[in-house]
């Protein structure tokens, strides 16, 4: 899992996902903990008709490129 290429990041992603997400209906936001530095990556919840699982690969598509201490930026 090589978070400086997209596949790697697509790895790390599935991998986030296959261990649940998180769901705050009162604030309309979801999150994901990431794999690599525990720290949750959150964000608007998808609008209808959007996919979860296209969100929740973004959210943490941008946490690894901006926020990680584990990301290609280090």
């Amino acid at each position: 899992m090589n978070p400086a290429t997209k596949t790697g990041r697509a790895e790390i992603a599935r991998k986030a996902r296959q261990h649940g997400y998180f769901h705050d209906r009162g604030n309309f936001t979801i999150a994901v903990t990431c794999p690599l530095c525990r720290q949750k990556a959150s964000g608007a919840q998808p609008g209808y008709g959007e996919s979860v699982t296209k969100a929740l690969d973004a959210l943490m598509d941008d946490h690894l490129l901006h926020d990680c201490e584990h990301g290609p930026q280090q």
